[in-house]
């Protein structure tokens, strides 16, 4: 039996992105698929200054989410929607 939905264990990732994107997220509640992140806010700063992406917005994935391949394996990506209602 699966546990509860309140009861899936999560882990605290980095996304960056523009601002531009943020004030999309926030008017339609959620981040479309696929969604990437950094396991640490040091590894998400470091992109956000090579991809010019200057916001870092801080999720919860699963602890299941699969790494991305390269990215020093600490990047993480997931498939489905992430909402972002406490942005």
């Amino acid at each position: 039996m699966a546990p509860a939905p309140e009861a899936v264990i999560t882990m605290i990732v980095w996304h960056t992105t523009s601002a531009r994107k943020l004030a999309r997220y926030k008017k339609t509640g959620f981040i479309v698929p696929p969604v990437r992140a950094w396991e640490s806010a040091e590894d998400a700063a470091r992109m956000s200054v090579s991809s010019g992406r200057r916001v870092l917005v801080r999720l919860r994935f699963p602890a299941s989410a699969p790494r991305l391949p390269g990215h020093r394996g600490r990047a993480f990506v997931l498939n489905q929607r992430v909402s972002v209602r406490d942005v």
